[in-house]
């Protein structure tokens, strides 16, 4: 039987207190809504659709590389009108419609596809939890047999419909004929004035067709995001998740509590994770890393054997292996950073790269750098890469060494096994093999101390 997945994220999330469209928050790195349509692309579907508003083209651009297709609802009227605006872009009106909230980033597809398996032959099933503590989500009401008959919104329920242990996880399973008949029917009259989709199921009952809801064990997994303090309960079990996984994949995680992993993130096993490391994006880092307390690596590439010491910061950059940043160290984009290179405590590099074997151990500049082999950059050195009004490239060829307190004026290249003197201004390039100073001479006063007295 087809199966087509309907994305409910026409929402506009207004307990988040935001500008910004509620489905678009980052939720470990991944806006809320592409939680919930990865989810569904993995499952073996015949279409997708996300339903959004008629203004809402950065949802759109936000999946511009997923295999979904869009409906619009005009106007935010309830979740049965957003159904229906789906059923409308539908190509088929028979099969099984799979419906789930966009704010649910902690859903896997593995429970959608069960829910899916269990829910054969009803007309319509939820999928059910039994949270602990108070909630906003739909109640079930089963009658004395233990059959459900509705779901009651939690702002409607009577004293005694809001007990009801079970609640209403935001995602449902229908045979399309058997909801197409029945859509039309659902009223406004609640206390919100909107058309509730989980009304479809009282009607449905009272027609005699089969209800069902299926239980899920896992409450977290299904909970939803209307708040920032839910969006933080979203990030922190997504977290735990990742983190679970990656110890299970051989990844020593020091203090999973103070450990911050993005979900897209992949670490290599025996590397190990102290407190406070923040690995965001698609970072991915490779085997036997150790990565030091306070570090943040962003959309990079770390390579095998890597250390990364305390308190520093990559991003959009690349890291062969057994290279050693930091402590304090800074790579801005467009670093690359050979195999065995040293980048020391206070260097910052930007848009430079730096061969095999180089080092550059402190307090050290390199933007816009072309560093070959086995180079030695002394402290204090910087290139001097802006004039005001445009950037400039400072090459240094393999073998150089570059003495400390060095200012290298771009454009200017130091040649290959060049040896440049500690303080010098350099503003011309530097022949293979020479030694360049460019630097005032030193004079000695005799006895100007005595005469200054």
């Amino acid at each position: 039987m087809p199966l087509h997945v309907l994305i409910l994220a026409a929402g506009e999330g207004k307990r988040l207190r935001s500008a910004q469209p509620k489905l678009l928050h980052l939720c470990s790195g991944v806006p809320l809504l592409v939680h919930a349509v990865r989810a569904a692309c993995e499952l073996d579907t015949d279409s997708i659709h996300v339903v959004v508003g008629p203004k809402d083209e950065a949802s759109r651009a936000a999946l511009a590389n997923y295999p979904v297709a869009f409906a619009v609802q005009d106007q935010p009227s309830g979740t049965a009108d957003a159904v229906a605006a789906g059923c409308e872009a539908l190509e088929s009106s028979s099969g099984t419609l799979l419906v789930l909230n966009g704010d649910c980033p902690g859903i896997l597809s593995s429970t959608l596809l069960a829910f899916v398996a269990t829910s054969a032959g009803a007309d319509a099933s939820v999928l059910s939890v039994k949270p602990e503590g108070s909630n906003d989500y739909g109640r079930l009401l089963r009658d004395p047999d233990g059959r459900l008959v509705g779901i009651v919104e939690a702002s409607d329920a009577m004293a005694h419909q809001d007990t009801s242990p079970e609640v209403c996880a935001g995602v449902y399973c229908f045979d399309l004929e058997a909801l197409s008949g029945v859509l039309g029917k659902v009223d406004a009259d609640n206390n919100q004035g909107e058309r509730y989709l989980t009304r479809v199921f009282s009607i449905l009952s009272a027609a005699g067709a089969t209800v069902s809801a299926i239980p899920h064990v896992d409450a977290a997994e299904l909970h939803g995001v209307n708040s920032r303090v839910e969006l933080a309960r979203a990030e922190a079990f997504l977290r735990h998740r990742k983190l679970t996984c990656l110890m299970e994949s051989g990844v020593t995680v020091r203090d999973p509590a103070t450990t911050y992993v993005d979900v897209d993130v992949s670490v290599g096993a025996d590397s190990t994770l102290y407190p406070g490391t923040i690995l965001e994006g698609s970072t991915v880092v490779g085997a036997g890393c150790v990565i030091h307390s306070g570090v943040r690596v962003t959309d990079s590439q770390i390579g095998n054997h890597v250390t990364i010491l305390d308190g520093t910061i990559v991003e959009e950059s690349s890291v062969d292996a057994e290279a050693t940043l930091g402590p304090y160290a800074r790579l801005r984009p467009g670093s690359e950073i050979g195999p065995g290179v040293k980048i020391g405590n206070f260097v910052e590099t930007k848009a430079s790269r730096l061969g095999a074997g180089s080092k550059a151990g402190h307090l050290t500049y390199l933007g816009d750098a072309h560093i070959g082999e086995n180079v030695n950059i002394g402290a204090g050195t910087i290139t001097c890469n802006y004039d005001g009004s445009k950037k400039h490239k400072t090459v240094i060829d393999d073998g150089a060494f570059i003495g400390s307190n060095t200012a290298l004026v771009a454009p200017v290249r130091v040649g290959k096994n060049s040896y440049v003197a500690a303080g010098s201004t350099v503003t011309k390039d530097v022949p293979d093999g020479d030694l360049a100073l460019g630097r005032g001479r030193q004079v000695n006063k005799a006895g100007w101390t005595k005469k200054k007295d």
